[in-house]
């Protein structure tokens, strides 16, 4: 029923209200502010010997982003540069990225951070992180007696 007099005179008034506050969380999840930084998405792969990661970083240059490793831990952090028009023009509708980022993916195996390549190609970071090997498998091979000399 899409009116009911006894709850509300006015029939929308709860899709207002719902509208308002997915309008409030898109304002707080959309805009860094103070303590907060841009929400980033980002794709996983694994391989068997490595996990690449991509993430879309339109009009980020590659010296505004670090890339830091500590045992299975991965942070990727930067900044989003304002538009050159934000100098001079006053935004009406921003949907685009900006502000500070950072992101830390724990993963469930120990990096190789020697071997970790990363490229930015196209406004998309991808990020190869292969797998620590400690003590790889080894073969032995076993002698007889006779062939010792």
């Amino acid at each position: 029923m899409l009116f009911d007099p006894r709850l509300n005179r006015r029939p929308f008034s709860a899709l207002e209200a719902l509208r308002g506050i997915q309008s409030e969380f898109e304002r707080m999840l959309g805009e860094p502010g103070p303590g907060r930084s841009t929400p980033m998405a980002f794709a996983l792969y694994t391989r068997d010997d490595a996990l690449l990661l991509r993430t879309p970083l339109p009009g980020v240059e590659p010296a505004d982003i670090a890339l830091e490793i500590d045992g299975n831990a991965v942070t990727l952090s930067g900044q989003f540069q304002d538009e050159p028009e934000a100098k001079t023009a006053q935004a009406k509708h921003l949907e685009r990225p900006r502000g500070k980022f950072t992101r830390t993916l724990h993963l469930p195996f120990e990096v190789d951070a020697a071997r970790v390549q990363a490229k930015l190609e196209r406004g998309v970071l991808e990020v190869e992180i292969p797998r620590l090997v400690k003590n790889p498998p080894v073969k032995i091979q076993v002698l007889t007696a006779a062939k010792r000399n």
